[in-house]
């Protein structure tokens, strides 16, 4: 019987130490006893709490449960809002780190984790260079005189080298980590030396194309550090012409090759970064992108964490704004101008470029807009361009009076019979709404600001120039 309690307490003794998948404890000098911290993990440049816990009578503060951490770049987060960053592997979730409320790296010490050991190796190091740097930077603008700047450019540059064969030092001795991984992802891809002074896009090809060479996009992980945001930003925003034609085939492959890749949670914060994006980008013909990435990830079921709610309200905005997209034909409209008598069908202005906006008189930025739309006018009419005005409201008299007032000689329409279904078709919710149209009535490009609109339409003009009469060399 003394044998079986023996074997039984054994046994409740392993699983209580099975349970604990993670415990992770903090030797902190200075802290008090009762004093709280907080564990959290970085989701790119914002943090996420898992958990608080109090300080001991050793200075100690112990995170531990049954569950396993999800792995990545970890804060403790101190009373007075001061932190230090630690690795948590997949694995080997138990270890000891000790530190002191200077949190200088030079007072960092772990037990029980090869991860933080490589980590907390390179934090030590780069003391040393981080002061220099900052010294150099200070002198650089500090001076005027241009030798000296360059001198201090090449010396920064050192230490900004020697850093970086320290980051790749540790990935080779720590190659199976995950810290090897957040130090491999800061490592600029290299341009083979063939390539160095092409002037022919080659280099430029070979670069996006190894971009993500160094970054494990099969590793949610690296969503909990701050590193993917600005790499996603920077590979989007500037590696890439800023055209809906251009972005949607690389936002697709990126998508693709992560969601095939099996990291999830990056590929959900791809999709949603791409679309809230777009969605808020102030660059003509953007909404585009907003409708393929509504079109194809949200209403084509490829977006898990969505609920029912959420796609039928992306579902339902890309209907509104798909008949207005760049390159579509615009929906026609045969409205009425101010002596009732008379329609206009824009679908059949015969003009290189037509401007179709929508406006009201009483609008506060449209009285703003409209004489620069005027002054434009006045000066290209004669090579082709139209203005087809849509009044938006229902003030009759008002309308004609500010027209004639302001000699708005272009064509002046309004839905007077309210027949008209170009509300929905265009998504009117606000004025005013500029549309520039080539010949064919297709949309070339929407909403830009009104003292862009002449230089605009000069291009399309030029554009159309080359289409009617091109050159029998070419």
């Amino acid at each position: 019987m003394k044998h079986i309690k023996t074997l039984l307490v054994g046994l409740l003794i392993s699983a209580g130490m099975v349970s604990a998948q993670h415990n992770i404890k903090f030797t902190v000098d200075g802290l008090e006893p009762g004093d709280e911290c907080i564990l959290a993990h970085y989701y790119n440049d914002q943090n996420r709490i898992v958990d608080t816990s109090k300080v001991n009578g050793a200075s100690q503060v112990v995170f531990k449960g049954p569950d396993k951490l999800l792995n990545g770049i970890y804060i403790i987060v101190l009373p007075k809002k001061t932190y230090i960053e630690f690795v948590v592997p997949n694995d080997d979730q138990e270890f000891e780190i000790d530190f002191d409320t200077t949190l200088s790296p030079l007072k960092k010490e772990v037990r029980g984790s090869i991860d933080n050991e490589a980590f907390f190796a390179f934090d030590k190091f780069s003391v040393d260079p981080g002061i220099k740097r900052r010294q150099l930077i200070d002198e650089y603008k500090a001076t005027d005189d241009a030798d000296e700047k360059g001198r201090l450019r090449q010396e920064i540059k050192d230490i900004d080298l020697a850093v970086n064969e320290k980051r790749k030092e540790l990935v080779e001795q720590y190659s199976n980590t995950f810290a090897a991984k957040v130090f491999r992802a800061v490592i600029d891809v290299p341009i083979p030396d063939e390539l160095q002074d092409d002037t022919t896009g080659l280099k430029y090809e070979y670069y996006v194309e190894h971009y993500w060479d160094n970054f494990d996009l099969k590793d949610d992980g690296m969503i909990r550090t701050p590193l993917y945001k600005g790499k996603l930003e920077y590979y989007i925003t500037k590696l890439f012409v800023q055209s809906p034609d251009t972005l949607i085939p690389a936002i697709d492959e990126l998508c693709t090759r992560i969601e095939k890749g099996g990291a999830m949670e990056l590929y959900k914060y791809t999709v949603w970064w791409n679309t809230n994006h777009h969605e808020e980008s102030k660059m003509m013909c953007m909404d585009k992108v907003l409708h393929h990435m509504a079109k194809n990830y949200y209403c084509a079921g490829r977006a898990y964490w969505a609920d029912s709610a959420l796609v039928a309200k992306m579902c339902e905005h890309a209907g509104k704004i798909g008949p207005t997209l760049c390159g579509r034909i615009t929906p026609n409209m045969t409205l009425v101008d101010s002596t009732f008598a008379r329609s206009y069908e824009l679908h059949k202005i015969n003009a290189p470029v037509t401007i179709a906006v929508f406006w009201d008189h009483q609008c506060g930025h449209c009285k703003k807009e409209l004489p620069k739309l005027k002054a434009m006018y006045d000066s290209m009419k004669s090579r082709g361009v139209e203005v087809y005005a849509i009044y938006t409201q229902g003030d009759w008299e008002g309308w004609k009076e500010y027209i004639k007032k302001n000699n708005l000689n272009w064509i002046n329409v309004m839905d007077a019979f309210n027949k008209s279904t170009y509300r929905k078709d265009y998504n009117i919710i606000s004025t005013p709404q500029v549309y520039l149209l080539d010949e064919n009535k297709k949309i070339m490009y929407k909403n830009p600001p009104a003292d862009n609109v002449g230089r605009i339409a000069e291009i399309m003009l030029e554009e159309y120039d080359k289409r009617m009469n091109p050159d029998p060399q070419n």
